[in-house]
């Protein structure tokens, strides 16, 4: 994304909220998106809180509406409209939005985020060549997936 068509950190939030917004059916009274992000992999948990839905977990009864492409690219979009140079861009994200249209968001910069799966370090690699983080804002588990990854491509 260039300079010319990168949108604001609002705007991107704004349309993502649109977007899940969107996805609340009958009866659920908020949507909640869980995304942790590195450059070329991505998990995305989505629920949508209803007292008579079909699935229960120690965080309540929830549907599970259906991601879909609109939103993974306003995600990705986010996610590009949070970076600020030399410091990068968050790793995982809680997006909220409720059924009257309110909207929060919670960023993880620091944090490793947490995988289903383990992550070939050099996602992080791919994702440092795309969010540039100087090294000072790169915390310690980062710097030794980095050097990780950077092993693992030679």
């Amino acid at each position: 994304m260039s300079v010319k068509d990168a949108i604001t950190e609002r705007a991107a939030f704004d349309a993502l909220g649109q977007q899940l917004h969107a996805l609340l059916g009958p009866g659920d009274m908020d949507v909640r998106l869980d995304a942790s992000i590195v450059a070329p992999v991505a998990t995305y948990v989505l629920r949508a809180q209803n007292p008579q839905g079909k699935y229960t977990t120690d965080e309540g009864v929830f549907n599970a509406p259906r991601l879909n492409d609109r939103v993974r690219d306003a995600v990705q979009a986010l996610r590009a409209a949070c970076y600020r140079a030399g410091a990068g861009t968050w790793f995982s994200a809680r997006i909220t939005v409720t059924a009257d249209g309110a909207a929060s968001a919670e960023y993880n910069y620091d944090e490793e985020p947490a995988w289903d799966a383990p992550v070939d370090p050099v996602a992080y690699v791919t994702d440092l060549e795309h969010f540039p983080r100087d090294e000072e804002h790169q915390p310690q588990w980062l710097k030794a997936r980095l050097a990780e990854g950077r092993e693992r491509r030679v």
